[in-house]
């Protein structure tokens, strides 16, 4: 279950949303609107949500074409946020890196 992601609250909510519902074919296309999102999203969070957002949109790109092989199934989509929550929590284990 991709808690990272509702645990953003509304951005990742519609992040979820986005990846489950995007209409889309292979991973490349699945990340441009996963950070589509993000840059949607960005010019009103949150100083922490920014800095976490922001290098989730660098490294969505990687990590779906690397771990994300099938995306227009459930399966993958699924497998897609998980992914994306783990790079949430990949990134806020060094959070503490970049602000107090």
């Amino acid at each position: 279950m991709p808690t990272q992601l509702f645990a953003l609250g509304v951005i990742g909510v519609r992040l979820y949303e986005r990846i489950l519902t995007s209409p889309v074919q292979d991973s490349n296309e699945l990340a441009d609107h996963i950070v589509d999102e993000i840059n949607y999203y960005l010019s009103t969070a949150p100083f922490k949500e920014e800095t976490l957002l922001f290098h989730l949109a660098c490294e969505v790109h990687a990590a779906l074409e690397d771990n994300c092989s099938v995306i227009n199934t459930t399966a993958g989509r699924h497998e897609a946020a998980v992914i994306v929550s783990g790079l949430i929590a990949q990134s806020k284990k060094f959070s503490h890196l970049y602000y107090d």
